[in-house]
């Protein structure tokens, strides 16, 4: 049987920072475990991310930070995902990067009227695990002709 020394100090993990031209991604979730989950899982495979957890801080950052890519959940405070999407392309007509939403909201008339609204896939939150969004989101950006991303290790 190996003991364990408990005196010892353990070392902290720390996590290696993105590159600087790593694709920007936007997190428009209000759930904040989720938000969290997400943003580390893509901060991981090597994106800076920033999280907003209402649609009017969303939009906000947006138009200040110009992601290249969003995921948006549907229901949120201040601004539902279908009102984010109405001011983005009512506001910021500009910016065009992909949108994803991701969402527990499965209706189909729901899922029509976002894609209507300029986002590229309807995700079902239950359906898809964390790594399937990744993938898709790197699927879009690869598209899109974003920055390629290096997953960061753990140090």
């Amino acid at each position: 049987m190996t003991k364990v020394d408990t005196n010892q100090p353990q070392k902290p993990v720390v996590q290696a920072q993105p590159a600087a031209n790593a694709p920007l991604i936007l997190i428009v979730e209000d759930d904040p475990s989720l938000s969290k989950m997400y943003a580390l899982k893509f901060k991981n495979e090597g994106f800076r991310v920033s999280v907003a957890l209402d649609g009017a801080k969303g939009l906000q950052l947006a138009a200040q930070e110009q992601p290249n890519l969003i995921l948006l959940d549907m229901m949120l405070p201040k601004y539902s995902g279908i009102e984010f999407l109405e001011q983005l392309q009512q506001h910021l007509k500009s910016i065009s990067m992909p949108i994803l939403a991701l969402s527990n909201l499965t209706e189909k008339q729901e899922a029509d009227r976002a894609l209507k609204l300029g986002v590229k896939e309807y995700l079902a939150k239950a359906m898809n695990t964390p790594e399937q969004v990744v993938e898709k989101v790197k699927k879009y950006l690869q598209a899109s002709g974003a920055p390629q991303t290096t997953p960061q290790p753990s140090v």
